[in-house]
């Protein structure tokens, strides 16, 4: 009988996991004091929204240079030295509460550049960790567990900061936040490896699982850093995270106004009956990369995987809210229900992009997702002020039209996109032994 693979691997992932968690948590926990922290520190509302807003900036803009930087540093160093700036950037807002107003605001908007600087960076390196530690017919539903994580970490955050208001002072629950950032980063540092040969705790049987998968070969492989940009399969990859992850920001911003308008709901109600939306975004992130990684296993394609996948998440969620759009108003539970289930659908899709970046990316890949995230960030922007646009054109109920065809638009940008053009098969037989391949 076999020596049974270690499980470093699943260590990695969690902990990868983790620190996605703890960024949303720290990103959003600004949101959830806003009032009280404005009028503690004599801002106003304009100045807050500045701050605000100042990290969005930071974090879109650096993606490709922090990208680039985790392809030179690898994601050891990149991870602890994010993850050890993200921490230090929520200590430094409490800090405000002890100077001047103009100082304070001065030190905010410095900690919240710096904090997305941080967390421009987190993502592509965590993204490379990925592609080394988790084998390829793994590597979706790796992607779809990092990405539910963050959606609970922003959720839990935002839960758990409302009751620590209610025994401690703003200032001090950035300060508490920030301590489970310096730890993480420490037991990083002195834990993880780059290579899965240095690793300690991981025995031959592991290593073999994860050296032994198959490449990904392709052109990007050996083109320079920014030479990837000219690369087809690359901007179709980009192209589509424009309109996906300008629909995804639906869920975490207009959909509560969207169900209080148009189904007459309170605040209150329409608050509450989003979470079930957003339960269906972590739902499916993780169910969409266990049946990318099934289709791989089944197929040996990477485009079925992945493309096929995004194709079939898209159309259908673009379906889905049209259905939406035709239930009546007067139907609350059955609109919610559909776009619940619409929520499930299109984050089915979520974890393809990623996958398809570990497969294009090469020794480029943290600057390829940088590069794909970046692109993202603008989507939701440009999206996110469309919205009162089309409102005051077409009314509340159509903004599902809106979202579904933004998804549908992200379809066509995956129609010609092949992750991996011209490579070898993934061959079925190779299984990992947690998880074998069904015959």
């Amino acid at each position: 009988m076999g020596l049974r693979p270690t499980n470093v691997r699943y260590v990695v992932l969690f902990a990868l996991c983790l620190a996605a968690g703890l960024a949303y948590i720290h990103r959003g926990c600004l949101s959830v004091v806003e009032s009280t922290a404005r009028s503690d520190l004599g801002l106003s509302p304009r100045e807050m929204g500045w701050a605000i807003g100042a990290f969005f900036w930071a974090y879109a803009l650096f993606q490709i240079p922090t990208g680039l930087l985790v392809d030179r540093w690898g994601p050891r160093r990149a991870l602890t030295l994010f993850g050890f700036l993200g921490a230090v950037t929520v200590a430094m807002s409490a800090g405000t509460l002890w100077v001047d107003a103009a100082t304070g605001f001065a030190i905010l908007l410095v900690a919240r550049v710096l904090m997305g600087i941080a967390q421009a960076g987190l993502f592509p390196a965590s993204t490379r960790a990925l592609s080394v530690w988790i084998p390829l017919r793994r590597r979706a539903f790796a992607a779809g567990m990092l990405q539910a994580c963050m959606s609970l970490g922003g959720a839990v955050g935002a839960f758990v900061t409302a009751q620590l208001l209610g025994i401690v002072s703003w200032p001090w629950v950035f300060v508490i936040y920030a301590v489970p950032g310096l730890v993480w980063s420490a037991w990083f540092f002195a834990w993880f490896r780059d290579d899965p040969n240095e690793h300690r705790s991981a025995n031959d049987a592991e290593r073999a699982l994860l050296i032994g998968e198959p490449a990904a070969p392709n052109a990007l492989s050996s083109a320079g850093s920014l030479d990837i940009f000219a690369s087809y399969p690359i901007q179709c990859l980009c192209a589509q995270q424009v309109f996906r992850a300008g629909a995804n920001v639906f869920w975490f911003t207009w959909c509560p106004t969207y169900l209080q308008y148009t189904y007459g709901l309170s605040a209150r109600q329409a608050g509450s009956l989003t979470s079930l939306p957003i339960i269906g975004v972590v739902v499916g992130c993780i169910l969409g990369g266990w049946i990318a990684d099934r289709v791989l296993v089944g197929t040996g394609s990477r485009r079925m995987s992945r493309s096929g996948t995004a194709i079939a998440s898209c159309g259908v969620g673009a379906i889905l809210f049209g259905l939406t759009f035709l239930v009546p108003v007067t139907h609350v539970i059955l609109g919610v229900m559909v776009l619940s289930l619409a929520a499930i659908v299109v984050s089915c899709g979520n974890s393809c992009g990623y996958s398809a970046a570990m497969d294009l990316g090469g020794r480029n890949l943290a600057t390829v997702f940088g590069a794909m995230n970046m692109c993202g960030n603008f989507g939701a922007a440009l999206f996110s002020q469309l919205v009162p646009e089309w409102v005051r054109w077409f009314g509340w109920p159509a903004v599902v039209l809106l979202v579904g065809g933004s998804y549908a638009c992200g379809l066509v940008c995956w129609l010609p996109l092949n992750p991996d053009p011209g490579s070898a098969q993934f061959d079925p037989d190779q299984a990992d032994y947690a998880d074998p391949a069904p015959r």
